[in-house]
This record gives structure tokens, sequence and C-alpha cells, in this order.
């Protein structure tokens, strides 16, 4: 009998945390045996389990319903311990690993063990984040999995809904006032067994939520997925022994400790560092639910980091702001899993797993922020907690992208990531039934701009690195829109040496509905502020500005064969205004649901953000400027106006760069820059003076400094250190 297998597994929890606070390893390994003894080996058993996974999210995606999974794979599969430590993960939305090895735990602490005990098939659920999870839409759940008698692992599973029966349909509830308006709850529940769900699971679902067969079907999905990793992980432990997966899994972890830990060890610096960096939600005025909500919010987005002597690392939000009246809360537990999320990106791990979190000393933030609201204000809401926790999480870039500066890893080094504006439908569909749901534009950003070259178009996402937008066709089928174009967006990453890769346009027509609802979501966007961390001199890119047209002449134009809308066109004079209609939005203030409902023939374009630059935009290879021209990635006065970049068509028509003339445009533009600036002191001066006297301050900017200050004093003793401002100084 192994001894693990006799204590149970709050007891091994106790006797792993013991383990690793006398060694410092995870689960007490100061050698890795299986992978000193046999490498070979090893490092099979990890692509093996790591397929195994992605076989998982394959089927669980085929066997899920909805768009946003079948098609985008907006999901996730994975293989933990029996103590609930990630081992290995599937592809898909790689946020959610750390969130759901902390729900298997909770489930051991709470002593789900002896009542109502684990057994194979049984199927265990969250989505409330007052209970660890992110939000309504993201279903956790996790299945333990038997060897004989033994509970060896458990297969764990997310998908992102449809809908959950929000107080506002779909799957991005940015404006829901509060948790009692965040739809259907499962808190830490166990919802089947002999791999079923229990009938009134499926009652409640249907009672519930808008789209039932989506949402039940995206369920059979992630049973689908759990029971396939199952399965297959018999054969695995058939072929190399229980004795060998025991081991084996287990020191997968701890290496994935290693592995982080050496890189932060190797290519950083030990010391303090620190970011800014604040999100708008521009709502004021527009169609909200409550009173409350009619206000512009802005959110202080803090990022302490600390590298300490033996490469922990310590990370704080001291002076984040205070909750919101809309669904824009997080959890501690929630932000700490997507935490892990953008750790992988930046920090890079061989093994994708639970271990890096071990080096963390995450504290506590400010109790009552949005990153921590529920002991303060139980009834926050978190309908798209993601929306400041993702954009929080960008910083990450920059902070570890100076530090492998400092070393000399040039090529580490990555700008922040683009932001998520997103679209969903709701109403009538062409088949004549109702339907609610997110398309999956928002998954597809560009990738951010590295140290030595520029990001990926339209490639990336920070909660979703495999990027899928899923085809046009597809989406077609699901909702009453028809495409008439996806095109790369200029400029859409703001500008550097090295650029951010860019976005995309999607153009939609609705077509075949009675009437839907365009909600055009923040699931981390931008409205009235721009981004601040484009890197070393770059320029950040511009706030997200969808457009619509409602009752147009879109039909008559199809029928005279005049020229339809194909693109956003020049942001600044956006192809859309064209089109004859009653309400046209050229570029509308995002969030928002559009004041009634949209019709046939009605047009709507929706821009996905590019990622951010870096470097000095004057300082971009002049003949990467042109070949952006050629390409229609950047537009002339850009071209000339910020890259200082003259071009001239040569014999053969083609674009070529005057040298000469750049050069003297590039020295005009050093000269103005010269000729505008000022002593830091004499700036300092200036703006101390505005912040005393709270000059042209939007009672958002002011209760986002308020609520800072109030919530972490000594941050706010600080501002009034830096400002020279009286102790009894208030916003």
């Amino acid at each position: 009998m192994n001894q693990q297998s006799t204590l149970s597994l709050k007891e091994r929890l106790k006797k792993d945390d013991q383990a690793f606070l006398e060694t410092g390893c995870l689960f007490g390994l100061e050698h890795l045996e299986q992978k000193e003894q046999d490498p070979g080996t090893y490092e099979a058993l990890w692509h093996i389990l790591s397929n195994l996974c992605n076989t998982g999210w394959a089927t669980g995606c085929k066997v899920s319903s909805s768009p946003i999974a079948s098609e985008g794979g907006d999901a996730l599969w994975a293989l933990h311990l029996p103590t609930g430590e990630a081992v290995c993960v599937s592809r898909g939305i790689t946020a959610h690993p750390g969130l759901l090895a902390d729900m298997i735990k909770g489930f051991i602490n709470l002593g789900y063990e002896e009542h109502p005990g684990f057994h194979q098939g049984d199927i265990f659920e969250n989505n409330d984040p007052h209970y660890g999870g992110i939000h309504g839409p993201d279903f956790d759940m996790a299945m333990p999995i038997f060897y004989g008698d033994e509970l060896v692992a458990w297969a764990s599973a997310v998908s992102h809904v449809s809908d959950c029966g929000a107080v506002v349909p779909g799957s991005i509830g940015f404006m829901n006032p509060d948790c009692f308006s965040d739809g259907l709850c499962v808190s830490m529940e166990k919802v089947g067994e002999d791999d079923r769900f229990y009938p009134w699971y499926e009652m409640r679902v249907r009672s519930r939520t808008r789209t039932p067969d989506w949402v039940m079907g995206d369920a059979r999905g992630r049973v689908a997925g759990c029971i396939t990793i199952r399965e297959r992980l018999m054969e695995v432990i058939d072929k190399y022994g229980l004795d060998v997966f025991r081991s084996v899994t287990r020191e997968f972890v701890e290496d994935s400790r290693r592995y982080a830990v050496g890189r932060v060890r190797t290519q950083t610096v030990p010391g303090r560092i620190r970011k800014s960096q604040f999100k708008d939600l521009a709502m004021k005025g527009k169609r909200v639910l409550l009173n409350k909500q009619n206000i512009d919010c802005l959110f202080n987005l803090p990022m302490e980091l600390e590298v300490r002597a033996d490469a922990s690392v310590h990370i704080s939000l001291r002076g984040a702001s205070g909750t919101v009246p809309f669904g824009q809360n997080i959890s501690p537990t929630a932000l700490k899993s997507g935490l892990l999320n953008g750790y992988s990106h930046i920090v890079g791990f061989d093994m994708f797993n639970s271990g890096p979190t071990a080096a963390w000393e995450i504290e506590k933030p400010p109790n009552g922020s949005w990153a921590n609201p529920f002991e303060r204000d139980f009834t926050a809401s978190s309908g798209v907690a993601w929306a400041p926790a993702v954009m929080w999480m960008s910083s990450l870039y920059e902070v570890f992208g100076r530090l492998y500066q400092t070393r000399g890893f040039v090529e580490e080094m990555a700008a922040g990531a683009g932001t998520t504006m997103t679209a969903e439908f709701s109403g009538i569909s062409q088949n004549g039934v109702y339907v609610a749901g997110s398309t999956l534009e928002q998954a597809s950003n560009g990738s951010p701009a590295r140290g030595f070259a520029d990001g990926e178009n339209s490639a990336w996402c920070i909660y979703t690195p495999n990027a899928d937008f899923g085809n046009a066709e597809i989406t077609e089928l699901f909702y009453p829109v028809l495409y008439l174009g996806r095109n790369i967006e200029p400029d859409s990453s703001g500008y550097g040496r090295f650029r951010g890769g860019l976005g995309h346009t999607a153009v939609w027509m609705v077509h075949g509905t009675s009437g839907i609802d365009y909600q055009c979501g923040c699931a981390g966007m931008r409205s009235k502020i721009v981004a601040n961390h484009g890197m070393y001199g770059a320029y950040p890119a511009w706030p997200d500005r969808p457009s619509y047209a409602h009752d147009t002449d879109v039909q008559q134009r199809i029928d005279k064969q005049l020229p339809l809308v194909h693109e956003r066109g020049d942001p600044e004079a956006p192809d859309i205004s064209a089109i004859e209609a009653r309400d046209l939005q050229e570029a509308a203030i995002a969030p928002f649901v559009t004041p009634e409902p949209l019709q046939n023939h009605d047009l709507i374009v929706h821009p996905i953000s590019g990622a951010q630059s870096m470097g000095d935009p004057i300082d971009r290879d002049p003949e990467a400027v042109c070949e952006d021209l050629e390409r229609g990635w950047t537009r002339p006065h850009i071209a000339e106006e910020i890259h200082g970049v003259i071009t001239q068509e040569n014999a053969e028509g083609a674009l070529e760069v005057d040298q000469q003339a750049s050069q003297e445009k590039r020295a005009q533009i050093r000269d103005a820059r010269t000729s505008r600036a000022i002593p830091f002191q004499d700036w300092w001066r200036d703006e101390r003076k505005r912040v005393l006297e709270r000059e042209n301050m939007d009672p958002a900017v002011l209760e986002m400094w308020r609520s800072s200050m109030t919530l972490t004093p000594d941050y706010g003793d600080e501002l009034r250190a830096f400002w020279r401002l009286p102790d009894d100084f208030e916003f």
C-alpha cells in the first residue's frame, strides 16, 4: 500500500505544505528520481499526458454545442494530482489551471472526501466567484479518477458558456449591478454521478438560462473530455505502472517550479519594480440597469513586483481602487489563477502546471478593492471579472521585460497585450429561435512587440495564446449576421521601433432576423483613455471604438449594386460614414448595448485591438515602414508624421524609401521634440499645482484616487510625499 494513500487528502495537503516549508521543494522532492534515473521515459510520459489533455480538449469541443466552445475552442481540460495541483493542461483558455487546482483543493478542504465522498464517475462543479470562480459563464468542473480503489488523479475542465442567465443576455456581464444579477450559480456542488448529470441540474439550466441547449451541450462536452482523459489515463497507468505514474506526476509539478525559479534567478535581477496601469469604464448617459450605474468609472491597476535573493517573487496590488457597480470585480483566488496565465507567457515553462505558484507570495489585495471585493461588499458583481484582471496582468510584460533587458536578455522582452472589446448578439436567429452569445473575434488580438521584432497580427490573446476567432461561415450559422469583411486593422498596435501585432476588423450585416441586440462589451478595454504600456518610447494604441448603422439604406445600395462597407477604412474617416442611416455611430464610446434592436441590413464594424509596441517610432527601419505601407498596415500620414519616413513611387510604380528626405524628416521630429522639452522640475512644479487644485479632474478620476488612498493608507502617504501635498490632502 502506498504510504500517501493511507492518509486522507486533507492530511496529504497539510503534509505537503510542511514538506515544502522544510525543504523548499514541492512534496519534499529534493531529487527528481524518475527524471534522473530514466529521463527518456520521464520526457515521454510528459508528452503522453499533455497529448491526453489535448485529446480531451478536441473531444470536449466537438461534443459541445455552442459556437464559443465548438468553433472557437474557448475551453480547457487538465489533469491534476489527487491533492489538486495541475500536472498538465490542454490548449485553450490557459488562465484557468490555477482556478481548477484551487477548486479541487477547495472540495478537499471543505471535507467532501468524507461527505458526499469521491467516487468514479462523480461530477463536481463551481462557477461562483464567492468560492473561487472567475465569473458566472465560466463553468469549472472536476471528476475524480480512480485506479482500482485508489483516487490517483482528477480530470478537470472549464468552458465559457454562451449565456448563464445573467440580467443581460450573453456571457460578458459587464452591466450586472450586483451578484444577484450574475445568473445561474453553482456553488461548489456535486452535480452528477456515474458520468451523468443529476436531472435537477439540467432542470436548473433549462429554467435559468436563455440558451439551455447550448449550455447543456457544453456541459456534456466538459464531461466527455474528462471521460476521455480518464480512459486514456487507465491505458497509461497499465503500461507504465501506478508507482511510476504517482512519482512522475509529482515530479512534473516540482520540475516546473524549478524551471520558473531558474529563469527568474538567471535572467532577472533582485529588487523591486513597479508599474502603473489604468482602465476606464465609460457608462454615464448610457442604457444602464440601475441609477447608481449612470457613472463613468476609472480603475487603478497597480503592480509592485519584488524579486528576492532566493528568486522567489512577491507581488502586490497596493493602491488598487475600490469596487464598481458593474460586473468588473474579481476575487483574489481568481486573480491568482489569471496571474499564472500571464506568468506562463513572460516567464515561460517547459511544463505548464501549478509548480511556479509555489514560488510566489501574493499580498492580499486591499479589502474592498476591485481585486478583493467580497469581505467589504459581498454583493459585488463579477459578471466579467476578467476585464480589469487581464489589463493588470499585462503589466507583467513590461515589468519582466525591463528586468530581462537589465541582464541583456533582449530577445525575452515583450510589450503589453492588446485590449479586449467583445461582440455579443441576442435575439431571434435566422432559424427563428432565440440565441445569445459571443463571437470569438476578440480572442485574436495581435501579439506584443518583442525586443527584436514585430508582434504577430491577429494571432494571439492574453488569455488564449492559441488564438482562434473561428470560421466566419460557422458563425453565420449560429447568429443572424453575414460577414462583409475581415481585415487587418492598420495602425491598431500603436507605433514603435517594433510594432505590436495588428488587430483586425469584423464587418457584419444583420440578416434574417426580426431584431437582435448588439452588445459591445468590455472584457478588458479602454474607451476614453489610452494604454500606457508601450515600452521604451513607443506610442500606445488608441482607445477601442466600434461603429454601427441602424435603419440603413443598405438594401437600396444592394439593389443598385452600389459599394457596401467591407472594412473600417481610415479610423479618422470610417468607411461606414458613406451609409445613410437613422442612427449612425462612426466611433461609438464603448461599451454599450444598442439603444434598440438592430434590423436586417443594419451594419456593425467591430475592431479588435492590436498589442503594444516597443521603442521610439523614428527608430523603426524605414524599409519596414515602407513594407507596411505597401500592405496597407499603416497610413501615409502616419509613416511621415510619426515614423519620419518619406516614400515615393519608383519607375515600376512600387513604393521606395527616400533615404535623404527621411533622414531630414527625422531630424526635424527630433528638433521639434527638443523645442517642446522642459526640465522635469518645471513639469513637476506645474503638475503639482494642478493636483493641488484638482484641475479638470473628472469625478471618475477623483473617486479612483480617493478610494485607492483610503483602502491603502500607506499608498496614499506615498502619493502625498511625491507631490509634497498636505498631510490631510484628499481627492
